[in-house]
Parts: C-alpha cells; structure tokens; sequence
C-alpha cells in the first residue's frame, strides 16, 4: 500500500509537469514596473521594479554568492541589479549521519560544480543574491550518479521554481535564467520523480535573497538547515538503510541540524562574543514536521517571521520560539550578552534530545552579573539534603583509595560527579565523573551534581538514545549542588543513565 501510494504521488506529480508545460510557453504578464495593462495584483506587489535583462550587466567577479552552510555568503552590498552565476552538481555516495555512534547512510546532495574535495552534499550550496538580480544557474548530474535529478528552487518564479528545465540525467548539465523576485531565505530541493524520497535522501539547500535595502550589519551571519532522517538501524557496515514506511509514517529516526548530528555541537559549535549580534537564516527543509526554533539561554532579539525580509515586513522585537513550517525559512537574530553556551533546538524536544536537532553558539566574553549571576548561599540557606548527605558519606578504604586510571580501567572510588556542562552531548565521555567505578559489595556510592541543571541517576540501559530504567536505583532530579547516595548490597554490574541526557551514561562494578 505503502509503495503504491508513493507510486501514485509520483505520477500525479508527472501529469502536472506535464499538464503546466503543455499551454503556450510566452508569458502574458509585462515586466514589473511597466504601466501598460498592469493588474491591481501587479501594481500592490513588493517586487521592485525591474532592470530589463537586456540592460543588465554581469556582476563583479569578486562577490561571493554560494558557500557551505553555517558560513554564509557575504551580503551583496551594490544597489543595482545584476546578472550572477552559479554551477552546482548532484551527487550521490554513503555520508556520516551520526558520527558519535558510527551510523552513516545513503545520501544524495549538491555540491559546488568541480570540488571534488566534497563527498557529501547534503545540505547543498548556499546561495546568495539581491532582489531583482537574475540568477543563472548550471546544474550539471554527476556521471557517477544513478538517477536523474533537478532542482526546485522556492525563490525562483518559473514551471516547478526551475525543475522542469533543470532535469539531468547523470553527466548531463542544464542552465535556467531566473529573476528573484522576493527577499528573504528560500528552500531549494530535487523535485524529479519520487520527489518525497529525493527530499528524504537530503537533496535540498538555502537561497538568500537579500532586500533592496539591505538589513543592518552584524557581526556575524549563519545558514542552518533541520532536515528528517528517515532510516532503519545500521547494518554491520554502520549503514542505517532508507526506510520507505518510516518516511509514509512521517516517523524519523534522525531530525538534524545542517545534515548530521553534530554539524553544529563540540568542535562545530558557532562562536560569538558578548556584545555581538548574530543573524541566522534557519529553513526548514522538512520533509513533514513543522520546526520550534528556539534558543535555550537566550531569546531572538529579532525575528523575521517565514523569512520575509521585505521593507513591507516589520520584524518581531523579542521571541521565545518561532515557528518555521516545512518548506519554509526564517531569519532570527540573538545577541551576546553574557558568556554562556546558547543550545539552538526544536522546542518539540524529542527531536533534540533523542533524534539530534541541537546546536551550540558558544558566547565568550566578560561576565555580566547585572544580567545573570550565581548566587552564593548563605550559611543556612542550603539546608542539609544534599552538602550533609555528601558530607556522611562514608571515604573509600584504605586499600581502594581514589586514583588516575588509565583509559577504560574501572577507578575504585565510592564519589562520582556530574561536572560542569555534563548536560551537553560532546560532552559525553566526562558526564559522570569518573564514568565507571569498582567498589565491593556494602559499599555507598554517592553522585554530587556540580553542573548548573538537575539531572538522575537512573539505573538501566540506553538504545538509540531511548532509556529503558530497570528499576534498581533512581535518585530523582538531584538539583545544582545537591547529591544522591545509594548503598549496593550485591554483586554484579550496574549500568545507570541520566533520564534527561540519555548520552550521559556511568557503570558501577560490585565485586
């Protein structure tokens, strides 16, 4: 059934192309900005008037207009409109998709025509113009490809946003002319046959169209593309297959930020300074599931909502969350204001904390405390739940002092902590601190949080980042600062997880 109704999705998708391009292919529309049969619609537009094409001149050879997400192109500064080119090629090859477990699959993309230094193209090329530029764009099917592939770009107007005439098959290359009509930051994708399994391959990408009147400066700009992961678990070879009933389900295994789950954690966090502002322009690329985005540790300062960044569009000043449906795009910008880490999620954060939509902006700088402090407690304030319970706790024997272990070696010790940023998953490898421990049966081990959120102490097992408690030991919410203890009369060994970071995973060895 499943099979049946993609099939006939896709011939309904044929017979549209089909119908559309069947009527007479000169337009009976005048150009924007001519008077002569001009009707109301036209004449309330927001699009500019319109350099003819035959005026046009090509653009300087020095502007950047496609780069690899997060950077984004630099703005397009001149005032006049222009002719600029672009070249991509689609792609197709086995890509990381979830480096911390070893999972990669089978992904389709599109690249910068000609660098072959990237294998992976998923997600595509960012691209940038003005309003009212004409953009030509080459596409060209890798010969190495098997299937035949296009591209529908949201910011072109023209039959399928440019897909029909874009069709290749593999080695073969077509150019379209397209007009940008509308500012704001645009989704492209393949459109060709199965359209819902190119999109779920990750054949997709970002157009930035800027305004006329450009926005104001910041110190810093980033492209960031959620996408859905529709895949079985991985085979031996760590390749997790496409799952065709996931997809008809609308059930993702994986919903990422810019294609993988750390395209934007740990080494990949973006970085900014207090008193900076950064722009983000987020699209949604779906290809089912309406995006939360929302910046834990901060708020939008500015949000533009669908991406619209006409003159006509006033932007929203101060946001929680927005919402970006599929297919659509938004431009939200935050500002530094004390040094902290900014996790950038989908708010339905089953995605976040089990799928992997999360990302980092990593703020340095001065404190602030007139915006955010810590707060000492005084002496009794505390009261004695957690610091008396640590301090009752009994210290190891002589004979099972704490010490270095090397890599992998238990560490014999009955105090384990949650250090500082355990919360956050590159951090996996310190969560608990040490991670395993040996101790001999009658012995109480007990967990201080020193990390500035509550988390547990669950026992139990965690698959594909799902928790399954057995029932042993479980602490509760040991708030910032208090600690939980809990004696263990018997042999064995103990695996314990955190109920809200799953990835932050200990042992305990009863000899």
């Amino acid at each position: 059934m499943t099979r049946n109704r993609l099939l006939a999705a896709a011939i309904a998708a044929a017979l549209l192309f089909a119908a559309c391009s069947s009527g007479d292919s000169e337009s009976s529309v005048p150009m924007t900005g001519q008077s002569s049969g001009q009707s109301a619609a036209v004449t309330q537009s927001v699009v500019p008037d319109l350099t003819p094409v035959a005026d046009l001149e090509m653009a300087d050879p020095g502007e950047e207009h496609v780069s690899y997400a997060p950077q984004v192109p630099d703005p397009v500064e001149r005032t006049d409109q222009r002719i600029f080119e672009v070249r991509l090629e689609a792609i197709e090859g086995v890509c990381p998709l979830d480096p911390e477990n070893d999972v990669s699959t089978e992904m389709w993309g599109y690249r910068i025509d000609g660098d072959t230094d990237v294998q992976c193209g998923t997600p595509g090329p960012v691209l940038r113009g003005r309003v009212g530029d004409l953009a030509r764009v080459t596409l060209t099917n890798s010969a190495e490809s098997t299937h035949p592939h296009n591209i529908d770009f949201h910011a072109v107007t023209g039959q399928g946003g440019g897909a029909e005439a874009l069709t290749v098959a593999p080695g073969e290359t077509a150019t379209i002319d397209a007009r940008l009509l509308y500012p704001g930051a645009f989704m492209y994708h393949c459109a060709f046959g199965d359209v819902p399994l190119h999109i779920a391959k990750g054949m997709y990408g970002m157009f930035i169209v800027d305004p006329a009147t450009p926005l104001p400066e910041v110190e810093h700009e980033w492209a960031v593309m959620q996408s859905e992961w529709y895949v079985g678990d991985a085979n031996d070879n760590g390749v997790a297959p496409f799952d065709p009933d996931a997809l008809f389900n609308e059930e993702p295994q994986y919903v990422t930020f810019n294609g993988r789950t750390d395209a934007l954690v740990g080494d990949n966090a973006l970085k900014m300074n207090v008193d900076e502002r950064a722009r983000i322009y987020m699209v949604n690329e779906g290809l089912n599931l309406d995006s939360n985005w929302h910046p834990i540790g901060s708020q939008w300062d500015v949000v533009y909502p669908e991406a619209a960044t006409h003159e006509a569009n006033d932007p929203i000043r101060g946001s929680q969350s927005t919402l970006v449906v599929t297919g659509g795009g938004t431009v939200t910008e935050m500002v530094g204001y004390v040094p902290s880490t900014v996790i950038l999620v989908d708010h339905a954060l089953v995605r976040t904390f089990y799928k992997g939509a999360i990302g980092q902006v990593v703020i340095e700088g001065d404190e602030n405390p007139e915006i955010f402090a810590e707060r000492e407690a005084s002496e009794g304030e505390a009261g004695d739940s957690g610091a008396d319970a640590a301090e009752e706790a009994p210290t190891p024997d002589s004979d099972e002092e704490t010490g270095d272990a090397e890599e992998g070696e238990a560490v014999s010790t009955n105090e384990v902590t949650i250090p500082e940023g355990a919360f956050d998953p590159s951090n996996a490898d310190n969560a608990y601190d040490p991670l395993e421990i040996t101790i001999p049966v009658g012995t109480t081990v007990t967990w201080a949080n020193e990390d500035s959120v509550f988390h547990t102490v669950t026992s139990g097992t965690v698959e594909n980042n799902q928790g399954s408690p057995d029932g042993t030991f479980d602490s509760g919410e040991i708030q910032p600062g208090e600690s939980f203890s809990y004696t263990f009369d018997e042999a064995g060994e103990f695996p314990y997880y955190c109920i809200p970071h799953p990835w932050m995973q200990g042992t305990v060895v009863v000899q």
